[in-house]
């Protein structure tokens, strides 16, 4: 996670507490690698239980598996290790993994005591190529090895870790960092990671970023949760799908929607984070239907090979069907979705409705949905804008207000420019008391499709902001 930073304060030391797990050899459940070390050595792998006739124990339960080793031997560089946690190089594997603030800096606005995410190592010649994620955030690093037969290693560059819910650093980033596996068995295998360092928190205060040097420890055991997926049980047709991975999953992995109401329709979602060596989110841009509701289905599954819990994976809901609009200015009942204190009005203060005797009103932080059927020639969303706001004059404005789209497309248009707060006139409203000019819009649409469909969402804002503003809207129809 990227933030800006003001300040440094305090200071860090990471221990780590180690615990027992299972080992995943280099070709995630192939022949072991050869250890980055002295010739004749094996590698200690994480995440499993690596033995000797070709045979793997994973949590508990045997598996097939290969034996690392070198003539026959199956001895690790640091020895075979004790029932003590003597230390022993890693290699390939995956750790559920705790990052523990053991020191807050005095008086700094922070409450962060830990963050969880998995881990995973795989071999970079003598060093290791690390990825890190949890619920859609993934990203890379590697780590050092102190010396050719070592069992520390340490970062280069400060390697990012996400943060949880319940902690309000925006970010921290590892900066020093000794860590090592144990081997609690005495197989040569490490059954835990552990280690010590400083790392960097960004919070934020009012408008500004401030970056504080924490005190924390950091243990792993070996992954053994399988990943599922994050999203809205209730979808917008124009926000389209994004799924978050509870943590990375291998590139091989796919996810697929299938229409619960004809068990067709399959939408195929594209892996995003690909770059980092593992996918950390799946989504789709295509507009679907309203009412529809679709079930999820997923191949592939995490970097210890552990494959998607499929009973976890939720059913996306699309927003209901609110009928089609007459596109008759509003002037009958209109067939709308509300959120917010959006309403039908007459007029505003003595600002009467656009045209007729009705306008939809729209203010920031509510929104307004509508379906609309196109004619087979129609190109394009037409509608009639004011712009209402609590002060005089221009007024500086951000994001889009308005987006439309088509049905089973995948291209969502908006207002190029601004709605215009001025020249503005009084409308002896307490609180929109002025209204710019009205303002004809025009939104084309060049994908097919006999459906449309259109939100009004003025943002609202946090922080240092413009005005109040709303929308008042007329004559909306497509053509």
């Amino acid at each position: 996670m990227n933030s800006h930073s003001k300040a440094a304060l305090g200071s860090l030391v990471l221990l780590v507490v180690v615990a027992c797990g299972r080992t995943e050899d280099d070709n995630h459940g192939g022949a072991g690698g050869p250890a980055a070390g002295s010739a004749g050595s094996a590698v200690a792998a994480a995440g499993g239980k690596l033995g000797v006739a070709g045979s793997t124990t994973v949590g508990g339960a045997s598996g097939e598996g290969n034996a690392a080793n070198t003539g026959g031997n199956n001895v690790s560089e640091a020895g075979a290790g004790g029932s003590d946690g003597d230390s022993v190089p890693l290699g390939e594997g995956s750790w559920d993994t705790t990052l523990t603030v053991t020191q807050l800096v005095p008086n700094a606005s922070i409450s962060c005591a830990a963050t969880n995410f998995t881990l995973h190592f795989s071999p970079s010649g003598s060093n290791l190529k690390a990825i890190v994620g949890r619920d859609g955030t993934v990203q890379s690093g590697e780590l050092i090895r102190g010396t050719p037969g070592s069992p520390q290693y340490s970062v280069s560059q400060a390697l990012a870790v996400p943060t949880r819910n319940d902690c309000n650093l925006l970010s921290i980033d590892i900066t020093e960092l000794t860590l090592q596996g144990r081997d609690e068995s005495g197989d040569g295998i490490a059954d835990s990671i552990g280690g010590s360092g400083k790392a960097r928190g960004t919070f934020i205060v009012g408008d500004a970023g401030l970056t504080v040097q924490l005190s924390v420890t950091l243990q792993g055991v070996p992954d053994g949760t399988m990943p599922s997926l994050l999203g809205p049980s209730h979808l917008h047709p124009l926000d389209g799908v994004l799924l978050r991975a509870t943590e990375p999953v291998a590139l091989t992995s796919s996810v697929t929607l299938t229409d619960t109401g004809t068990g067709s329709a399959n939408q195929l979602l594209s892996g995003n984070s690909a770059f980092d060596g593992a996918f950390g989110s799946f989504s789709s841009a295509r507009i679907l239907p309203f009412g529809s509701s679709w079930k999820l289905s997923a191949t592939g599954g995490d970097l210890a090979n552990l494959p998607f819990d499929v009973a976890a994976l939720p059913t996306l809901d699309v927003l209901p069907d609110p009928g089609l609009f007459a596109q008759d200015g509003f002037e009958s009942t209109p067939a709308l979705s509300l959120t917010g204190v959006a309403q039908i009005v007459t007029s505003v203060g003595t600002l009467p409705a656009i045209s007729g005797s009705q306008s939809l009103f729209v203010p920031q932080g509510s929104s307004v949905t509508l379906h609309l059927a196109r004619p087979s020639a129609a190109s394009s969303v037409r509608f009639t804008a004011q712009r209402l706001s609590s002060m005089s004059g221009p007024v500086f404005l951000v994001g889009s207000e308005v987006e439309a789209g088509v049905i089973g497309g995948s291209e969502r248009v908006g207002v190029a420019e601004a709605i215009p707060t001025a020249p503005s006139t009084s409308t002896n409203d307490s609180m929109w008391m002025y209204a710019g000019p009205k303002q004809e819009i025009s939104l084309a649409l060049t994908e097919s499709g006999a459906d449309v469909v259109i939100r009004f969402a003025p943002l609202a804002c946090q922080g240092l902001c413009p005005p109040p503003r709303a929308l008042l809207i007329d004559d909306l129809r497509v053509e």
